[in-house]
C-alpha cells in the first residue's frame, strides 16, 4: 500500500486535535508506547505445589512446596494466572497514556511437563486468554496492538514452518486487533503494520525461520528456505521504507544473539540479518525483541563491508572495554513478565515528528518496570514500581547512534552505571 506519510507527519505537526489515520480516527499522540513478552500463561499453575514438578504438583515432603500465588521465581515454572492479571490490572490503572503497543510473543506454557503435555486447544486457549486480556485492558480500536509469533506459540515447539497452523489460527484469535495480515503471514507468521503512528512503519519478523534451534528448516543460504524468502521480503520491505520517506521499527520474539554474545540464529541466516540492520540502519529506529528473559542492548556497528553486533554483556570485564563510534542500528530487549527473574513491563518515549530535532520513532527514554515477587508471595499482595529510567542509568538523552555510542561510553567509564546495569539485566535479580 502506498501512501503519503509526509502529509500525515505535516499533519501532525499542526493539528492538536484527533488526527485520522487511514480513515479511522485516533487519539492525539503521547509519544509513549508499551513493549512486553513472554507471558507465558500457565492455567495449570497450582500455589503451594512443588516448583520442580513445574508449580503442576504438590510433593509428599511438604517443605518442598514453595510455588507462591504469584510464581516461582528463578524456576523453570510459568506464569500463575494471579501474576498475569495483577500485571494487566497494573498496565489498566497505570499505564494508560499510550500510542500503541508491541507484544513480542510466547503466550503460551512451556512443554515441559510429560504428565501434563500440551495440546493444540490447549495452546489456543492460551491464545485466546492473553487476547482477552489486551482486550479488556485497552481500547484495541485506538490503541493499536501489534503481537508476534515465539517459539512456544505453535504447537510444534521450535520447529515452526510455512505449513504450521498457527498461523491461520492466529488470523482469527488476532481478529480484534484490526492488523495488516495479508499473504506473508498466512504463509509465514510476518508482516508490515503501517497504521501505527504517522511516518513510522513497523516490520514484524518471524524470527522462528531464522531461530538455530528450528530444526524443521533450512538456513537463509538456502534458496527458497523460509528464512531466504523472509529475508528477500525485509529487504524489499526496507526499499519501499526508504523510498516513501518513513522510518521502520523492526519486532520479532528471538534476538539475534544470546545475553552472552552466543548466535540464536544460524548462522547464514544471521549475517544476512546483521548486514540488512546495517545498511538500513538510517531508517531502523529501533529493534525489539524479548525470549531471553533479560534487558539487555546491543549495538550493530559496521566490518569493513558487512556489519556486526556489540553487545553489552553483564560482566565487568566486558562493560570496561564497550568501545563503539558508528552505530548502525540499536537493538533493544526487553524482561519478561515469566517470572525466570522478577516479571517486568516497559514503556519506551519516542519522537513522534511533531519536533524537527529527531526522525520519527527515535527512541528518547523508556522507564522499566518490575515487580519483587518474592515480597509480593511474602505479603501476598503484587506492586509493579519503576526500576529504572534509562536516560538517568545511561546518561543521555536520546538511543539513535549517537546516543548508543555515548550510553555504551557511560557503561564502560561509570562503575556505578555497571553495576546498576548487571543487576537490571536480570530485573534486579536476588
Amino acid at each position: 500500500m502506498k501512501t503519503s506519510f509526509l502529509l500525515y507527519a505535516g499533519l501532525v505537526a499542526t493539528l492538536v486535535s484527533p488526527i485520522t489515520v487511514f480513515g479511522a480516527e485516533s487519539k492525539a499522540l503521547t509519544g509513549k508506547f508499551l513493549h512486553i513478552t513472554d507471558i507465558h500463561v500457565d492455567p495449570n499453575y497450582l500455589e503451594g505445589s512443588n516448583p520442580k514438578k513445574l508449580c503442576h504438583r504438590k510433593s509428599k515432603k511438604s517443605h518442598k512446596n514453595t510455588a507462591g500465588k504469584f510464581g516461582a521465581l528463578h524456576t523453570d515454572c510459568d506464569s500463575p494466572l494471579a501474576l498475569v492479571d495483577a500485571s494487566f490490572k497494573f498496565m489498566k490503572e497505570s499505564l494508560q497514556d499510550i500510542d500503541f503497543i508491541i507484544y513480542t510473543g510466547d503466550t503460551a506454557r512451556h512443554d515441559r511437563d510429560n504428565k501434563m503435555e500440551r495440546t493444540e486447544s490447549n495452546v489456543l486457549d492460551d491464545h485466546k486468554t492473553v487476547v482477552d486480556y489486551f482486550k479488556k485492558t485497552y481500547d484495541v480500536s485506538s490503541i493499536k496492538l501489534i503481537p508476534t509469533i515465539g517459539n512456544n506459540d505453535a504447537v510444534e515447539h521450535n520447529d515452526v514452518t510455512t505449513k504450521s497452523s498457527i498461523y491461520k489460527s492466529l488470523e482469527s484469535i488476532w481478529k480484534p486487533f484490526n492488523l495488516n495480515l495479508g499473504g506473508t503471514f498466512q504463509d509465514g507468521g510476518y508482516f508490515i503494520q503501517d497504521d501505527v503512528v504517522p511516518g513510522l512503519r513497523i516490520m514484524n519478523v518471524n524470527s522462528m525461520f531464522f531461530f538455530k534451534k528450528n530444526d524443521a528448516v533450512k538456513g537463509c543460504d538456502k534458496s527458497g528456505s523460509p528464512g531466504a524468502t523472509q529475508i528477500a521480503w525485509m529487504k524489499k520491505s526496507l526499499e519501499a521504507a526508504k523510498k516513501d520517506n518513513v522510518m521502520i521499527y523492526v519486532m520479532g520474539h528471538v534476538p539475534p544473539n544470546d545475553d552472552d554474545g552466543s548466535k540464536l540464529f544460524t548462522s547464514s541466516c544471521l549475517d544476512q540479518y546483521y548486514q540488512l540492520l546495517g545498511e538500513y540502519g538510517d531508517i531502523i529506529a529501533g529493534h525489539f525483541t524479548g525470549h531471553t528473559n533479560n534487558d539487555m542492548l546491543t549495538a550493530v556497528v559496521p566490518d569493513g563491508k558487512s556489519f556486526k553486533p556489540v553487545p553489552a554483556i553483564a560482566d565487568k570485564s566486558n562493560l570496561k572495554k564497550l568501545k563503539v563510534n558508528n552505530v548502525s542500528t540499536m537493538l533493544f530487549n526487553a524482561p519478561s513478565i515469566i517470572p525466570v527473574n522478577n516479571p517486568a513491563i516497559r514503556v519506551y518515549e519516542y519522537e513522534t515528528g511533531k519536533g524537527k530535532e529527531h526522525p520519527i520513532g527515535t527512541i528518547l527514554d523508556w522507564n522499566q518496570y518490575y515487580a519483587d515477587l518474592e515480597k509480593a508471595n511474602k505479603e501476598g499482595k503484587i506492586k509493579y514500581e519503576l526500576e529504572y529510567q534509562a536516560s538517568k542509568l545511561y546518561g543521555v538523552n536520546k538511543f539513535d547512534s549517537q546516543g548508543i555510542a555515548r550510553a555504551f561510553k557511560e557503561l564502560r567509564v561509570n562503575s556505578k552505571a555497571r553495576q546498576d546495569y548487571s543487576e537490571y539485566v536480570t530485573v534486579s535479580r536476588s
